[in-house]
Order: structure tokens, then sequence, then C-alpha cells
């Protein structure tokens, strides 16, 4: 259970590390969460079987022989070599990306390595377009961190830091602008509600929609990554 001071219901969430989420506002009565679950167990059964029916971290498609963006446009296909030594090595050259494996690697170290390079190539993109969304709506923001949040996909604070989870880039590219534009929409409405949802409306047709279709998307993402 996660208590949120921009919640302004009780909302669940699950996802492949943590599971079943639940996320309430402040000062809500928590002796009620009971009824609540009981209320949403077939919604909680069944995301939670779609999870477990997910291959294990390292059992499919490891090591990855591409990596696909489609939050960017950007696909990365991926060469392995051996090299002398201990150290995994990765370079980049435009879309190809060629990754040094000494005879003896851990799976935990390469995936931590795709991880920093990912971190990295989501800081470039993620400016880029929260820039360029910024100019057509007019929505400002003042700083932008790019994290692994394992449950938010990104936020806004008072401060106007708009903070981005660099796994947006695996996500529909509809769906990646989309929480961009939401984040930046708490720039007007530090909250949700009709006049923030009316406004993200605005700059994002169909946002409710969009919104909804958050609730599967960490199925776009690898296992790797967890």
């Amino acid at each position: 259970m996660r208590v949120s001071n921009r919640a302004r219901n009780v909302t669940l969430k699950v996802n492949r590390s943590q599971g079943l989420v639940v996320v309430v506002p402040e000062q809500f009565d928590q002796a009620h969460i009971p009824d609540i679950l009981a209320s949403r167990e077939v919604w909680i059964k069944n995301q939670l079987e779609k999870f477990q029916a997910l291959p294990c971290k390292f059992e499919h498609d490891w090591p990855p022989s591409s990596v696909e963006l489609p939050g960017v446009g950007v696909t990365f296909e991926i060469n392995y070599v051996n090299v002398t030594g201990e150290r995994i090595q990765l370079h980049q050259r435009d879309q190809q990306l060629e990754v040094g494996l000494p005879e003896r690697f851990n799976n935990d170290n390469l995936a931590a390595l795709f991880v920093r390079w990912l971190k990295t190539l989501a800081k470039s993109h993620c400016e880029n377009i929260a820039a360029e969304l910024s100019a057509l709506t007019g929505l400002n923001y003042q700083k932008l961190t790019v994290r692994a949040q394992k449950t938010r996909w990104g936020s806004y604070s008072t401060r106007g830091t708009l903070s981005l989870n660099y796994k947006l880039m695996f996500l529909p590219q509809h769906l990646m602008r989309h929480v961009i534009l939401h984040e930046l929409s708490h720039s007007v409405h530090m909250n949700h509600s009709v006049d923030f949802w009316n406004l993200l409306e605005t700059i994002d047709p169909g946002s409710k929609q969009h919104d909804s279709q958050l609730n599967d998307a960490w199925r776009y993402i690898p296992a790797w990554l967890d």
C-alpha cells in the first residue's frame, strides 16, 4: 500500500515486480481497504494471472537480439562478441549495439548495463519530446529528470520538476506522449479535478482511453528490466 498526497481516490495497480499496489489518499480510512479489495477481486485475480503467465526475468529473449523502443520510433540491433577480461562492454554506433561479453558474465550485470544505457538514451529523447510538447501546448516545466520508478510512469512536482520513467520508451508513441502531456497538465492543475481532465482532453484527445490503456502498459516492458 502507498499513501499519496496527490491521490483523490483509491486506485489499484498491478506490476511485475511488486504485484498488487494499493494507492490511497492521505487521511483515507484504511479500514475500508478490505471491502474495496473484495469488490475488485475478479479484476485483481485476472491482472495477477496475466503477470504470472509472463516469462521469468532471464527466460525469454535473453540476452536480447534487439531493443525496440516504439515510444521514440527506434530499434537497436545487438551484436554480441567475445572479449578478454572480466568487464562487460557496450558500444553504440547509430542504431547498432556491440556488446562485449567475457567468457564468464553475470546476467544481472548485463541487464544493469542495458539499464544504464537506456536511461542515458531516455534522457535525450525525453528532453526533446517534452520540449516539443511544452512549446505546442504552452505548458511549462522548470527541470526534467529521468528515473526508474516502480509504479509510476511520471510525476510533476510543485517546483515544476517533470520526472519521467525511462521505460516510457517501450510504450506505443501515443501512450508515451499521453504520459508527458498528463504530467505537463499538472503545471496548471496539481490535482485530478474535472478541470484537469478537461484541459488534458483538449491537448490529448481520447485522454481517458489512453489513461485506461496505461493499466496494462507494463506488458510492453521486457522481463529482463525488472
